[in-house]
């Protein structure tokens, strides 16, 4: 859940920086636009205004939003395990964490009243997403999949926080699938996937970086990047392994990595428009340096992943595993390029 937590932490900076803690009921100090006292959602805010849980004096050093989602992903989540994640949301005054818990009876007795008391505290939200909210606490609807934070959005800032869990949850299993994969293997195939973990990580972590940071919708779109290639990545693991990357000639790699060549040097032709900002890549937030270092970095990907194939008990001729991340590669740049 890191990246969960980054995302929220993220968020909190701006609320504090803003001066936006939530000191009033209900919490509408991101709003930004005129409301009415007689409108229903409000009404419904305040007939439950006197609920909920008071904090301890201390807060405890845990992250409640991070237990929650551990918990629900669980096939069996125990009454003591609830109650650690009720624990921290009271403790941390984790409202979104106590609104999820209430409205869907998680280790409590289900009370959409308190639930809703909760939701009106939240931070950082736009009024029409305080609309729907409480209109769907309050509609009395109910579906397959749990009531969630992320339900009703609209706002950007949300939209980043809700991507960077869905990641968290889809990055779990990923992780598991991989495991049973490569927990097969001999010892020397298991350290070359070690490896190359290690080295897709570093790749990873400098791919944040060739995402546009305009706009509200900046880390949702950073998030849905990310998780895109780690797909990727996982997958080209699984079909290696598994005998199932198609075949590929040298000559057929050779061309492809010269249209690499070519992608790279168009997205790096590319020219800032913007006064002050001249290694930046046209309008966007994305720099020449930021492009080439994760070019370094997805070189040594490659050829980590060409390592571990090669360990592999059926492995997969080089520049099979060569072409595909080759390709994947030139459409990530042939985006920066468009963009």
């Amino acid at each position: 859940m890191k990246t969960y937590r980054a995302a929220c932490a993220a968020i909190g900076l701006l609320i504090a920086s803003a001066g936006l803690a939530a000191q009033q009921y209900p919490n509408t100090s991101t709003f930004g636009v005129p409301f009415s006292k007689d409108e229903p959602w409000y009404q419904q805010c305040m007939r439950v205004a006197d609920l909920g849980e008071t904090p301890p004096k201390t807060a405890g050093g845990c992250h409640a939003g991070e237990l929650y989602y551990a918990r629900r992903s669980q096939a069996v989540t125990s009454q003591g395990e609830w109650d650690q994640v009720r624990a921290c949301a009271v403790a941390g005054s984790d409202n979104a964490v106590l609104m999820m818990l209430y409205a869907n009876g998680f280790g409590v007795q289900r009370n959409t009243d308190i639930a809703l008391h909760y939701a009106c505290q939240l931070d950082f939200i736009a009024k029409a997403e305080m609309e729907a909210r409480v209109e769907h606490l309050t509609s009395g609807r109910t579906g397959k999949a749990p009531f969630d934070q992320c339900d009703d959005i609209t706002s950007g800032y949300m939209g980043g926080i809700c991507a960077s869990i869905r990641e968290d949850l889809n990055k779990q299993v990923r992780d598991a699938r991989l495991e049973r994969v490569t927990k097969k293997l001999t010892p020397a195939g298991q350290e070359a996937f070690t490896k190359l973990r290690a080295a897709a990580e570093r790749y990873l972590d400098a791919a944040h970086d060739e995402v546009d940071g305009r706009g509200t919708a900046a880390n949702a779109m950073a998030s849905q990047h990310i998780g895109k290639l780690r797909e990727q990545f996982m997958q080209a693991v699984l079909d290696a392994a598994g005998g199932k990357l198609p075949a590929a000639s040298a000559a057929a790699y050779a061309e492809r990595d010269a249209r690499l060549n070519e992608a790279y040097k168009a997205v790096m032709g590319i020219s800032s428009t913007q006064e002050g900002w001249p290694d930046r890549i046209g309008d966007s937030t994305i720099s020449h340096a930021a492009v080439r270092d994760t070019e370094r970095r997805w070189l040594a990907y490659r050829d980590a992943f060409t390592a571990f194939a090669a360990r592999l008990p059926s492995p997969p001729g080089a520049a099979a595993v060569k072409l595909l991340l080759t390709n994947q590669r030139i459409a990530q740049l042939n985006s920066l390029a468009r963009n």
